[in-house]
């Protein structure tokens, strides 16, 4: 399987939440590091929110983080402001998966 096919069975079994993780690097290889959703789904303004212990243990794992990636559970994969403002925050490129429209967005960081 391709990161993007882990990906996306990830953010299918996360529903209704939006699912997250990392696009990462390891021995020359790209693979997807699924992370728990720790958001208040409560909270409109804040979807998603990778849990700290996830991000820890990705970051022990040697493993290179590449990008964050998270769902969009319905509407299309286009960054919302939240994924605009947050991608530059953290000056990481990020990928976006649309579940309803199985279609992904790119949003790179400046």
């Amino acid at each position: 399987m391709t990161w993007k096919e882990d990906a996306k069975k990830h953010f299918i079994e996360c529903q209704p939440a939006e699912g997250c993780g990392f696009l990462v690097e390891k021995g020359g290889n790209e693979f997807f590091y699924p992370c728990k959703n720790i958001a208040s789904h409560v909270e409109e303004e804040v979807t998603f929110a990778i849990d700290p212990l996830d991000y820890a243990a990705c970051e022990d794992s040697g493993a290179d983080i590449l990008a964050i990636i998270h769902s969009h559970v319905e509407g299309n994969a286009d960054p919302s402001e939240a994924d605009i403002k947050n991608c530059k925050l953290y000056m990481t490129d990020w990928y976006i998966y649309s579940i309803q429209d199985d279609n992904w967005c790119f949003l790179e960081t400046d």
